[in-house]
């Protein structure tokens, strides 16, 4: 008996292992119109290619316009594929509910990257190289910088003894730096880090692009925040790994804390390090567009996750992963998709 279900348990860990193959489903000849983040136009034109092998009467219209563009693109009828360079923000959300009774259907597509700067990327919690602190928790990210404290903290952290640290440290006030409240970046950090929470603790130092006549841009936030960082041993902040110097350190961190992640390829490949986000492809629930979602069907295969790997920025997501994102996708009823 024991044997028999160490044989299922290894067989289904098998099955999740394994990339699901894409199955081509019959399509009627058609346009997919899709709209948003222009950092996802390579990656697009690998997908399409691809996708056209099998449905070669697809054909596909692409508007990069950004992805603040994106979501009005399904609301408003314009737009079957919403490309999302980050999370759907609250107000993006509350518009798109205005016309229809459910927020758009959010499907994972890829993973994002690791260190490219002005890509979708995983966040770094950064401190001044001379920071002896080693880790941290997420309970003790949110005390940090939430006021909210949802991830059960009994009390804000306003000093580094408070996270360990002795001598010298203990009384040092820790200095709080991070992107601009409101400017789409900040909003995995409250989802992921901050448990929900849109509530900062105050003396928290926020960031943006700084930007010359023109929209010349003159310095990125990221860098912004490290200059801060290694001006000031009492630091900490967030940005992404791209940005990193020498003069600051990222740090690992947990979730249960006992397993603490350190910020590598590898972590954010296989999806463990905790502030790993996500490449996200939007779309309406009902009436679904049967060739979008086909399209989708293909993205979320072994033959559309290569296609991930055949470019330089993002990367592609795990194989149990994939698997559920497309039982979202396929769960939907038959009935909400004959749109022709």
């Amino acid at each position: 008996m024991r044997l028999l279900l160490a044989i299922c348990i290894a067989a289904a860990s098998a099955l999740a292992q394994e990339m699901p193959r894409y199955q081509p489903h019959d399509v009627p000849a058609g346009v997919v119109r899709v709209l948003g983040n222009s950092h996802m136009d390579k990656l697009m034109s690998i997908w399409e290619d691809g996708f056209r092998r099998y449905q070669p009467n697809v054909r596909f219209e692409n508007t990069y316009l950004g992805t603040a563009n994106a979501i009005a693109g399904l609301y408003l009828k314009t737009a079957d594929l919403a490309l999302m360079g980050r999370e759907i923000i609250p107000m993006e959300d509350i518009a798109y509910r205005r016309v229809y009774p459910a927020s758009p259907l959010e499907i994972a597509v890829a993973t994002a990257s690791f260190n490219v700067p002005l890509e979708t990327f995983a966040f770094a919690i950064f401190v001044n190289r001379f920071n002896p602190i080693e880790k941290l928790t997420l309970q003790q990210v949110d005390a940090i910088f939430g006021a909210d404290r949802k991830r059960g903290a009994p009390a804000a952290i306003t000093t580094w003894g408070q996270l360990g640290l002795t001598g010298d440290w203990a009384h040092r006030p820790l200095r709080l730096h991070g992107y601009e409240i409101g400017s789409g970046l900040d909003g995995f950090f409250e989802q992921r880090a901050l448990g929900g929470s849109h509530k900062w603790n105050p003396g928290f130092h926020e960031y943006a692009n700084a930007y010359e006549d023109g929209r010349k841009l003159l310095a990125n936030a990221g860098d912004l925040i490290v200059k801060a960082i290694e001006q000031d041993e009492s630091a900490i902040g967030f940005c992404g790994y791209g940005h990193a110097t020498n003069n600051v350190k990222a740090l690992p961190l947990s979730e249960d804390g006992v397993h603490y992640i350190p910020l590598t390829r590898e972590n954010v490949l296989n999806r463990s390090y905790p502030l790993t986000r996500t490449i996200y492809i939007c779309l309406n629930r009902a009436p679904i567009e049967v060739r979008a979602r086909e399209f989708l069907r293909y993205v979320l295969s072994g033959e559309g996750q290569r296609g991930v790997e055949q470019q330089d920025v993002y990367l592609p997501l795990p194989a149990g992963f994939v698997r559920a994102q497309l039982a979202r996708l396929d769960n939907l009823r038959e009935s909400e998709g004959q749109q022709p």
